[in-house]
């Protein structure tokens, strides 16, 4: 049994032993609080990126558009992409865009916002704090 065992031992392949550990998450970059200047309301506020510890690809995002809502609206995450996949959130409006992570820690969004059947469509700047 002894030699069985060292036997798998030395059978081991370490071709992998080089390899970083642990990958890197793309989802880092966009992970903390923003300032957001946008045009819609004109006005500026904060945001807040979370992980999302239930999908490797996605972020929460806690008051996207000033929404103030009850529940964070969600997000994917492809390379220095973020798309905001059409949702309604807790406030009732219906959300939709995308946004760009530029070298400058910073984001541009574009996005469609619609609250009681009115619909604008806005750009922010997300700055990080």
């Amino acid at each position: 049994m002894f030699l069985f065992s060292l036997l798998m031992l030395v059978g081991c392949d370490t071709a992998d032993d080089n390899n970083p550990s642990p990958v890197p998450d793309t989802r880092d970059k966009f992970v903390g609080t923003w300032n957001v200047t946008e045009n819609c309301n004109k006005s500026n506020y904060v945001v807040t990126i979370d992980k999302d510890p239930s999908n490797s690809a996605q972020v929460l995002i806690n008051n996207f558009a000033d929404a103030k809502a009850e529940h964070p609206d969600t997000a994917i995450i492809a390379g220095s992409s973020i798309v905001l996949y059409a949702q309604v959130n807790s406030e009732n409006w219906l959300l939709e865009g995308s946004g760009h992570y530029n070298s400058d820690e910073t984001i541009d969004w574009a996005y469609a916002l619609t609250i009681g059947g009115t619909q604008d469509n806005c750009s922010a700047t997300y700055v990080k704090n």
